[in-house]
């Protein structure tokens, strides 16, 4: 009988409940770890001001550690910023007190591995495993230097904003460039990242892990009638990348669609939707906030939206709308790393004249949206099981755990 594996897991934010994309990633990896056989301690910080978190939800996966620190862009931070060789994206998850608690708890521990989400605590893993010598890992959820420098790319080029956010695109790079080899193991989401990885760190050992679905989770229910003009979008509107897409669509797309289709519908699903979206009401579009569960409204809706112009990785909510026989229409850098193209229900464009088109076109051919929703779900339970996904990674710590005690 093999050795139980005791992993501590790092991660920037308390995951539970999973209800945002980042959230689901890291908790459906701590998940899987336990449902593989392996202990976990999972590390996060937490800014107590703002919640208390829902310990009850981890304790079934994980031992919960939760550190009060606050990882906003205060304004002294972004000013100490502009003198610090280290990007503020890595600076403000790492200090002196931080790797003192974690060097305290790894004492008390016979820890075989360091699981590290995101690479915001990755110095704080090399930390760890040097002083250790235990053996560490890195998920890439994004290639992080990539969404800085997206930005910078839409911002107005003489800005005093652009200069300091691609300063800091720099310096991630930088940052990423000298850590990733440090790691015995680099998990990338999708094979673009994972090549984007190879060029910043040539001699790094990454393994393309991707992103997953509990297909039983997200099941459709197929007795539910369909409104046959209604669009959806599920999204956290504290990220302005985020809203900035949702707005562009509203402005450019829907006002073209309301002429054709005046009835055609667009439910705003999600956290932290600004009030002031609610001016577009006049052009069908529904703020609908918070919600337990997402899948009764994917139900009901006809086809899936996503919007996104700067960010990075794989978004997880264009899995789950494939999942429930959804057709997507996103931007590319929305649908960016996802294996479907428009034979499995995902279609790919960047202006409004596409964007219109296509939707029209979808929703005014019944058998077409059914068949490709249906090819969608295939396409996720073939490719996109978290099971197997994060299988991928515990069987690559298994191998390193085993090697270094031979």
């Amino acid at each position: 009988m093999e050795k139980t594996i005791k992993i501590l897991q790092l991660a920037p934010r308390f995951t539970f409940p999973p209800d945002d994309g980042g959230k689901i990633g890291i908790a459906n990896i701590t998940k899987q770890f336990k449902h593989l056989g392996a202990e976990v301690t999972f590390f996060c910080f937490n800014d107590y001001s703002q919640f208390d978190p829902d310990l009850y939800l981890i304790d079934e996966f994980a031992e919960p550690l939760i550190y009060e620190h606050s990882t906003k862009n205060t304004a002294y931070r972004i000013l100490k910023s502009l003198f610090r060789k280290q990007s503020l994206y890595f600076s403000k998850h790492y200090d002196r007190d931080i790797l003192a608690y974690l060097e305290a708890v790894v004492k008390s521990n016979e820890f075989d591995i360091i699981h590290a989400d995101h690479s915001c605590m990755a110095p704080t893993a090399l930390h760890l495993k040097k002083k250790f010598n235990i053996p560490a890992g890195l998920r890439l959820h994004n290639i992080e230097h990539l969404i800085w420098q997206r930005y910078a790319d839409v911002l107005p080029s003489h800005s005093l904003k652009r200069k300091y956010i691609q300063s800091q695109a720099n310096k991630i790079k930088l940052d990423e460039r000298s850590t990733y080899p440090q790691f015995d193991v680099l998990f990338s989401i999708t094979e673009p990242d994972r090549n984007r990885a190879l060029e910043l760190a040539p001699n790094s050992h990454i393994i393309t892990s991707t992103a997953g679905v509990n297909i039983e989770e997200w099941t459709p229910d197929d007795s539910v009638r369909k409104s046959p003009n209604q669009l959806v979008l599920a999204t956290t509107y504290h990220w302005r990348h985020n809203l900035d897409g949702v707005v562009w669509f509203i402005e450019n797309v829907m006002t073209k669609l309301r002429s054709n289709i005046p009835d055609i519908s667009l439910n705003l699903i999600g956290k932290d939707a600004p009030a002031s979206l609610g001016i577009y009401s006049e052009l069908g579009v529904n703020l609908v906030g918070y919600v337990d569960k997402v899948q009764p409204y994917l139900d009901q809706a006809s086809l899936y939206i996503s919007p996104l112009f700067v960010g990075g990785g794989i978004r997880i909510k264009i899995l789950e709308a494939m999942a429930m026989k959804l057709p997507v229409i996103a931007t590319s850098i929305a649908a960016e790393g996802i294996d479907a193209g428009e034979n499995e229900g995902l279609f790919r464009c960047d202006n409004p004249e596409d964007y219109s088109n296509i939707i029209t076109m979808l929703l005014c051919d019944n058998y077409k949206r059914q068949r490709l929703g249906k090819n969608a779900r295939n396409s996720i339970q073939i490719k996109y099981s978290w099971e197997q996904n994060v299988k991928t990674i515990y069987d690559s710590y298994r191998e390193i755990i085993n090697k270094k005690f031979k």
